[in-house]
């Protein structure tokens, strides 16, 4: 991946790494449990549900990306952008549809 030179510029690309709908509910499914996890630390103030967080979101979105979508993820290259990017994606994908096409999530 070449040098990212904007946030939109890099949403493409990401949507481009997320094209199959099951992926995509991979990343649905751990960002959700993330954020309850999280949710639940803050609650409980107990930190072990931080790193619960970080173990299911990172698992379930790392499991679609090596097992359904046979590609890598970004977080690495872009870790802010794609936290970014994938708060995105779960809101998208709470108010237009899970199942909404690819190519209209391009549409900011």
């Amino acid at each position: 991946m070449e040098q990212t030179k904007t946030f939109y510029t890099f949403w493409l690309e990401y949507l481009h790494e997320h094209e199959l709908l099951a992926t995509r509910l991979w990343h649905f499914v751990g960002t959700s449990a993330g954020l309850i996890s999280i949710l639940l630390a803050v609650i409980s103030w107990n930190w072990i549900y931080l790193l619960t967080a970080l173990i299911v979101s990172y698992g379930c979105s790392w499991l679609g990306h090596f097992v359904v979508e046979k590609n890598h993820p970004v977080t690495f290259r872009h870790p802010i952008w794609s936290l970014r990017a994938d708060l995105l994606l779960f809101r998208l994908m709470l108010t237009r549809g899970l199942t909404e096409g690819i190519t209209t999530f391009k549409m900011l």
